[in-house]
């Protein structure tokens, strides 16, 4: 009986001694965790200048003819707009050209129609006048021209064979009080000397 127990005690502690061996080796151990990181893009190698300017320089070009023909539009477009402003600028001169014609030729008439009405209201008294003036100047000069203008001023022309005598008919329309004082315009020479003088004098009309 004892020996029995003893036999069974022992096998008892044998298969403990197996258990806590076997316990031992299916025993999670600490696992060390590592992460390991993998970079899937494409690596990048550094770009040579040479390279980066080979790549710039196309696109630079393209921004450069851009520019070149932004500029020639514009300036062929400020020409179009300039040939078409002087085009209409002739335009309105042509057309204006006619009004100003008429516009002149009406001018002229009023001047005439005021120097007719003029010479209406002021022509017996100055005809009386000139016929005193032409008893007055000295035998040698004549008279070729006489102007009335609508403010009154009357412009004589003649002719006489020397200087003295231009200053003998200045003389000769002072003494015709009617008249205004004259003064001498011009007085000259042809080219031909054996000619007589030519004189222009201004005074006012009676």
């Amino acid at each position: 009986m004892v020996r029995a127990g003893r036999g069974l005690g022992a096998s008892a502690g044998l298969r403990s001694c197996q258990r806590a061996a076997l316990a031992d080796r299916v025993r999670p151990r600490a696992v060390e965790s590592r992460v390991v990181r993998v970079n899937l893009l494409e690596r990048r190698q550094p770009v040579a200048p040479a390279a980066r300017a080979a790549r710039v320089l196309p696109a630079l070009a393209l921004v450069l003819a851009l520019a070149a023909a932004a500029a020639h539009a514009a300036a062929a477009s400020s020409a179009e707009r300039a040939a078409r402003i002087a085009q209409l600028r002739a335009v309105a001169q042509a057309r204006a050209a006619p009004v100003e014609r008429l516009r002149a030729q009406v001018t002229q008439l009023e001047r005439a129609a005021s120097e007719a009405e003029h010479l209406r209201a002021t022509g017996p008294r100055l005809a009386a006048q000139l016929a005193r003036l032409a008893d007055a100047l000295p035998r040698a000069a004549w008279l070729t021209a006489l102007e009335v203008e609508s403010d009154g001023a009357l412009r004589i022309s003649g002719r006489a064979p020397q200087f003295a005598t231009v200053g003998a008919v200045l003389a000769a329309l002072e003494r015709v009080h009617a008249f205004g004082a004259p003064h001498l315009l011009d007085a000259q020479r042809p080219s031909d000397t054996s000619a007589a003088l030519r004189f222009q004098m201004e005074t006012r009309a009676p």
